[in-house]
């Protein structure tokens, strides 16, 4: 009940005890000055806390309805109360009650604040009762609102008594009035009328919504240890109103629980409004937004406890980032969690800031974290028509040791290519993104008639940035025998120092319907140094993936890769660039695409040129029908190179453990060579 109510309401209990009729009281006023009324009190104590401000009392008559209103959309009542006198020098306007959302604990910076809501999401409210509701007179943004805010339908179906719907039609006028003033139409006017159709009750529900109540100013005020930070003028900044907008309560309701959300992330936990209202002047159709915000002092972290059986306490500390005396931010707390949880040392963290417990404005924070399992296993399987079955197994241990040190042990086999070998991580001063690596591992390869073994190893420093990308320096030693059929064959041994960088961006890791991907590496020998010959390569990877409005998928990627070297056939086969296959061109066999020698044995090229556009079209759920073109080569001289055609098609599913590729493609030049590809994966 609004508090310009209460007064009607002691009005009335004065008049009927007292056994005075209405007609007999003569005209009096209220002064301006006077306080709002407690809408909590009874009648008899609302009207003593009024004794002191009133010098009279006020001839309250209803307004007369609308002649143009009479007829078939005469208004059974009009609901409408007298305006309201306030203060603040805008004596004619009336405030709409409110209640300000109550800030609590909240680790995750989360409000769920205890006010009215103004604008009902229909969504929110599903009905269930085949009795339906039609509105007319209101555009569609009142319409919805008004069925919004309508009492729950459950219990009404179409064998409901008549009694009972008019029940429910007295019971819904109130909500009618209520639906309007939310969406800033304070002086509008409804008829509900129920009828049969088609064997059910159906209610109409005819509005004359008037003329909205639009917005004449703001008055928004932030004061305490807040009010100069740049999380609350940026707030301040973006007020809910522009002059002249409708004044919609919605966005009044959003803009105070922004100040309470931020005031509760970065703990203002003494936040209050000395002031929060709507003034309104019915008869002038404005409004004003009056708010009076108060951060008070800002609270900080107190003792922080953690409870873990995985890392030493020095190693420990260099994982947290929430440390005793610092401001309090849940977005850092949220940080702190996902940060160990992505250490990959435990499988459950729960951080609980004990707000009960604060004590000279700090709080402690409790961090529990359940150790994760040892070791991890993963495994890949893939086929095609030219590589034939691959499987790849991967087996992670996720500390060797309580300073969080980490090994990778993987084995790929397949016809063409084999390959064992090991990463041992080190995490360093910043372990969430920094830590070293020495890798150690042994090759083979046998494809297309050239064939090579080599022994590899790789000490690197590794760093993910503020954006994230991930950054590695490298030195690597290499040694490695190669042999084309029909010729000697060569052994080669480099010491290469090259960088890499990475980064991708995808809106799910598994699915992602959106995102991109990027990767370069830069890397050299030079003879003499530990190497048998100069060499310097680079190489650009690249992938984009968009959804269209219409669901439909495209996949856009390329690869560019260059190497600078006296001699091709002294290089070792893993620094020479191929083409064809699976993942470069479709429609060729795997590393069948390069320059050729005498014996017309394709033994790679210097440079390498890869481009695929494909297109995915949805069918059914989970099932997507894909076209690709494929295009490259790789070559000796970039004055002339021989771009190589693939054409194909196939299916895509969303299983479990992530998409599921099966694809046919054939040359451009022989339609008749038609390759298979099977793969499981994500798409970046």
């Amino acid at each position: 009940m609004k508090h310009w109510d209460v007064r009607w309401l002691v009005l009335t209990c004065l008049v009927s005890t007292s056994g005075v009729t209405a007609a007999t009281l003569p005209p009096l006023e209220l002064e301006t000055s006077l306080p709002a009324v407690d809408t909590g009190l009874s009648a008899e104590e609302a009207l003593a806390s009024l004794d002191s401000g009133i010098n009279t009392l006020p001839s309250l008559e209803p307004r007369a309805i609308d002649p143009a209103l009479t007829a078939p959309t005469e208004l059974a009542e009009e609901i409408n109360s007298p305006a309201d006198p306030t203060v603040g020098g805008m004596d004619d306007f009336r405030r709409l009650p409110d209640e300000a959302p109550t800030l609590g604990e909240d680790p995750a910076g989360k409000l769920y604040p205890k006010t009215k809501t103004t604008k009902a999401n229909a969504k929110g409210k599903t009905e269930e009762s085949p009795v339906k509701t039609l509105v007319s007179g209101a555009d569609k943004a009142l319409s919805e609102n008004i069925i919004a805010f309508l009492p729950s339908k459950r219990r009404l179906n179409c064998a409901t008594s008549a009694e009972r719907i008019e029940r429910f039609i007295e019971a819904a006028q109130p909500k009618l009035q209520e639906a309007a003033e939310a969406m800033g139409y304070f002086d509008a006017q409804f008829k509900m009328t129920s009828a049969r159709r088609e064997g059910c009750w159906v209610l109409n529900v005819a509005v004359n919504p008037g003329k909205p109540i639009r917005v004449q100013g703001m008055n928004i005020k932030i004061a305490g240890a807040g009010a100069n930070t740049k999380d609350f003028k940026e707030i301040q900044r973006k007020p809910p109103y522009q002059v002249g907008d409708v004044m919609v309560h919605q966005p009044y309701e959003d803009y105070k629980d922004t100040l309470n959300q931020k005031a509760n992330q970065l703990g203002y936990f003494d936040a209050e409004y000395k002031t929060k209202e709507l003034q309104i002047d019915p008869d002038k159709r404005q409004g004003k937004v009056v708010l009076d915000y108060n951060t008070g002092e800002r609270y900080r972290y107190g003792q922080v406890e953690v409870k873990q059986d995985v890392l030493n306490q020095e190693v420990l500390q260099r994982h947290l980032k929430v440390r005793p005396g610092e401001y309090y931010d849940s977005e850092q707390l949220l940080k702190q969690q996902r940060l160990l949880e992505a250490s990959g040392y435990y499988k459950d963290v729960q951080i609980v800031p004990q707000h009960n417990a604060a004590k000279d404005k700090q709080i402690p924070v409790n961090i529990q974290a359940e150790r994760n399992k040892r070791y991890t296993y993963t495994g890949k399987l893939g086929y095609g028509a030219d590589t034939k079955t691959r499987f790849e197994v991967k087996m992670d241990t996720n500390w060797v040791n309580d300073k969080g040190h980490k090994l990778t042990a993987e084995a790929v086999a397949s016809q063409p290519e084999s390959s064992l070998g090991f990463t041992y991580k080190v995490p360093l001063w910043q372990p969430e993104h920094e830590f070293a690596a020495l890798s150690a591992g042994w090759e083979r390869s046998n494809t297309n008639q050239i064939k090579s073994s080599a022994l590899k190893s790789e000490f690197s420093y590794n760093r993910r940035n503020d954006s994230d990308w991930q950054q590695t320096a490298f030195v690597s030693t290499l040694y490695e025998a190669t042999q084309p059929e029909g010729s000697e064959k060569t052994r080669s041994q480099l010491t290469l120092l090259g960088a890499r960088v990475k980064k991708t961006e995808a809106d799910d890791l598994l699915y992602a319907t959106q995102g991109w991907q990027l990767a370069a590496e830069l890397q050299g020998s030079k003879q003499g140094l530990l190497s048998d010959q100069t060499l310097v390569q680079g190489k650009v990877a690249g992938k984009y993936l968009k959804t269209l409005e219409s669901k439909n998928k495209v996949i856009l990627q390329g690869t560019v890769g260059t190497t600078y070297t006296d001699d091709l056939t002294t290089t070792p086969k893993s620094l020479r660039f191929f083409a064809g296959g699976q993942n470069s061109v479709r429609g060729y066999d795997f590393q069948s695409l390069g320059t050729k020698d005498a014996n017309d044995v394709v033994i790679g090229g210097k440079h390498l040129i890869v481009g695929s556009a494909e297109f995915e079209k949805p069918i059914r759920d989970k099932l997507s029908l894909a076209a690709f073109v494929d295009a490259g080569n790789a070559f000796e001289d970039w004055s002339s190179y021989d771009m190589k055609w693939g054409l194909g098609a196939g299916v895509r599913y969303q299983s479990p453990l992530g998409p599921i590729r099966v694809d046919l493609a054939v040359p451009k030049d022989d339609f008749k060579d038609f390759h298979f590809y099977f793969s499981l994966g994500p798409d970046l």
